[in-house]
């Protein structure tokens, strides 16, 4: 499936068609290393939950009285029915629609209705909604797993923490706060998005209208750099987790700050990172954790697969706790402008991603080919990889981990 030569990267069209592959990513990726659930944002009080997908299976993550973090199947024990038909909330108790069985927040079953017509010596302790095996979180990002045997979460995060950290900068010294989603779907396999995500060769030419637009409005859209078909400037980054990262320039911005509250914000985080931490920091950056986690200078999206052909998306805007009203909403129009459903650039990959889809339907060739930059890419001592910002150096690191984990 994925052909790694010197001179040519190429991967097999049959990796993005078929339930038989899907199937076999759920099982192999899905269902055996770690995956985004929620930010910790998202339940920051007992009893507050979140109902989510790891693959094609139903999760609950929620805190529970303790204050701990607890991720389940959202599967009944008693029938198997769907516990939870709420997307976020706040509860004392998850009750069954079907039969009325209660359990906690933290998954304990605490009640069965008529309790007494079942026989003496039933066993319920072995009834409380199933846990997942890990649950884990790095800088508010709660991740969980079905597999007990699974790496620790740094070592799975490996290259990428450092961008993480970096992210968590953006605060000020604060914390993020996750809004609600905005959601998409598109007839596509779901690797179409992640490889997407720190695609930078293709918006000088998928995207050549959403910068007509931001010409034709110039002054709406402050520190957005006007790309040449093909930017050389910046870098990708590939890791040998799977993750990668593209980089350049200042962050992109959709206008809206009062100059003063900027030169505060900016002045802030000198003083908290110095001069290179603070430019650092306002470096625009978009990295993906492997397998299908993005995260964008003002936003978390998810990449959830559906089946072999059809995805969803959900894109969670950042806000920052405390952080003057002009830089939220400069936030919120970021994402709504730009990478929300109705931005200038979604629909356009969406476009992408379908037709690439109906093609790879009809099948006719066998490979598409990853090999910019395969020879000019700088390898670290680590495995790190670092080309240019047009390099496909993030999209190969995804595929040498794509390939190494369905080969077990």
């Amino acid at each position: 499936m994925v052909d790694d030569q010197v001179s040519e990267f190429r991967v097999s069209t049959a990796a993005y068609r078929g339930e038989a592959m899907f199937e076999k990513e759920l099982e192999n990726i899905f269902y055996r290393t770690w995956i985004y659930l929620a930010h910790e944002s998202e339940i920051a009080n007992p009893g507050d939950f979140k109902s989510t997908q790891i693959g094609t299976r139903p999760v609950i993550v929620s805190r529970g009285r303790d204050g701990q973090i607890h991720a389940v199947l959202n599967a009944c024990t008693h029938r198997g029915a769907t516990i939870c038909r709420e997307e976020k909330g706040t509860t004392r108790a998850f009750v069954c629609p079907y039969h009325g069985w209660s359990f906690r927040p933290s998954g304990e079953l605490i009640g069965i209705p008529d309790e007494a017509r079942y026989p003496g010596g039933f066993n319920k302790a072995d009834k409380n909604l199933k846990p997942l095996a890990r649950v884990a979180s790095y800088g508010g990002l709660i991740f969980g797993s079905f597999n007990a045997d699974v790496e620790d979460l740094e070592t799975f995060l490996g290259g990428a923490k450092q961008h993480i950290d970096i992210w968590l900068q953006r605060t000020a010294g604060s914390s993020y706060r996750v809004t609600t989603s905005h959601k998409y779907g598109y007839d596509g396999n779901w690797k179409f998005q992640s490889e997407n995500v720190y695609d930078g060769y293709h918006p000088g030419f998928v995207h050549r209208s959403a910068f007509a637009t931001v010409r034709k409005f110039e002054g709406s859209f402050e520190n957005r750099e006007l790309n040449a078909a093909v930017r050389q400037q910046g870098f990708t980054r590939g890791y040998p987790e799977g993750h990668g990262t593209l980089e350049a320039g200042a962050p992109l911005e959709s206008g809206g700050i009062d100059p003063a509250i900027r030169e505060a914000y900016e002045a802030k985080l000198k003083e908290l990172y110095g001069e290179q931490g603070a430019a650092e920091t306002l470096t625009n950056r978009q990295f993906l954790i492997f397998p299908n986690l993005v995260i964008f200078d003002f936003n978390i999206r998810v990449v959830q697969p559906i089946t072999h052909d059809k995805t969803e998306v959900y894109s969670y805007p950042l806000m920052i706790t405390g952080a003057h009203d002009d830089i939220n909403s400069n936030r919120m129009l970021d994402a709504q402008t730009r990478v929300g459903t109705a931005g200038i650039l979604s629909a356009d990959d969406i476009d992408v991603f379908a037709g690439g889809q109906n093609a790879l339907r009809a099948g006719g060739f066998d490979w598409i080919t990853l090999s910019r930059g395969l020879d000019k890419e700088e390898v670290k001592a680590c495995g790190e990889r670092v080309g240019v910002y047009s390099d496909e150096v993030p999209q190969r690191a995804f595929w040498r981990k794509w390939k190494s984990l369905l080969s077990n």
